[in-house]
């Protein structure tokens, strides 16, 4: 069985972008709306999903709203919190409609200068009420702009680790898009945050303080594993745990696309760590010229990988998910 820890709907009816444009528009007079999406447009709008899914061997996908249209940089408090319930009442919803597929994974009301425990309410009504499995959690909400977010290290994050850790749920750190035109926003800002949302956690007491909190760093955490030595002499010389033992409080998901890099991440953090992941689909959905597959043709990388057991191949499909994703029914 292969667990897909990483999926976003990328693929939404051209409506969702169109009730987007108005909720922009209408920007100094919020207002909630009705999105009209039909479960058969639903259904159609994942086809793709699950074609591929069956495919290429993969049983469930964890889906999540698309990542780079979580927008928390921009509007208000509210308007972020009409947008993020809307998404996340369609993930909801295809989850439901295909229940042995897709387990839902929520977006956070999140926005500039608004404290989590303002926000984590919808956590608890997604879990609660609409059966989530897991959240997102953008670690840069406004976008690199001003007022900048508190590193993860900071107690500002701590009513978040909390809710987690009360409802058992697992949080990716997965961010949006930036407000800087300097940078590419699939490529540039989502691997520079997401490395330095992992060196930041890394380094902090938040496990100390949460030691039942699971959080889960994407696309095999950046640079982490080219920079490994470097961040075990920053913990040497700050004093901080040993950087390889700090490494395995967390999960990685080897959302990476090149082998090599995928045999690093597992040689650096270990079997019991990584959880396997596709994007599907992501930032490069496209066809390597090199090989004439998708660049997210994960399976067929993985198994290119002939150091590995059987017992470490089950794991990294299906039994480390099985220990984060609590929530998920025993019979996936």
């Amino acid at each position: 069985m292969i667990i897909d820890a990483h999926a976003h709907y990328t693929s939404a009816p051209p409506q969702l972008q169109a009730f987007r444009g108005r909720q922009i528009s209408a920007y100094a007079r919020p207002n909630k709306g009705i999105l009209q999406i039909s479960d058969e447009q639903l259904n159609a709008s994942v086809k793709g999903q699950v074609d591929r899914m069956d495919e290429w061997g993969i049983d469930r996908l964890m889906f999540s709203p698309q990542a780079s249209a979580m927008g928390h940089q921009f509007g208000t408090p509210l308007i972020s919190r009409h947008w993020t319930e809307h998404c996340n009442d369609l993930i909801g919803r295809i989850a439901k409609l295909w229940p042995d597929r897709f387990s839902a994974v929520c977006q956070l009301p999140q926005s500039p200068g608004v404290p989590p425990e303002e926000w984590v309410d919808e956590l608890d009504r997604c879990v609660n009420e609409l059966g989530f499995v897991a959240c997102n959690i953008n670690p840069d909400i406004s976008g690199s702009a001003d007022p900048f977010t508190p590193s993860l290290k900071d107690e500002w994050w701590n009513p978040l680790w909390e809710k987690m850790v009360d409802l058992n749920i697992p949080g990716t750190i997965h961010a949006s898009s930036t407000m800087n035109p300097a940078f590419h926003v699939t490529s540039s800002h989502y691997i520079g945050q997401h490395h330095n949302a992992g060196v930041e956690i890394l380094s902090s007491r938040v496990f100390q303080d949460f030691p039942d909190l699971k959080i889960i760093i994407p696309h095999g955490g950046g640079a982490i594993p080219y920079q490994w030595s470097r961040h075990r002499g920053t913990h040497v010389m700050m004093g901080l745990e040993p950087f390889e033992e700090a490494a395995r409080r967390v999960y990685w998901d080897m959302a990476i696309y090149d082998q090599a890099s995928m045999e690093m991440l597992i040689q650096r953090v270990g079997v019991d760590n990584v959880l396997f992941a596709t994007e599907m689909f992501g930032a490069v959905n496209a066809i390597d010229p090199e090989t004439g597959r998708s660049f997210e043709d994960v399976p067929s990388m993985f198994s290119g990988i002939d150091w590995l057991s059987d017992e470490d191949r089950l794991k990294i499909t299906e039994g480390n998910a099985r220990k984060v994703y609590s929530r998920l029914p025993v019979k996936v």
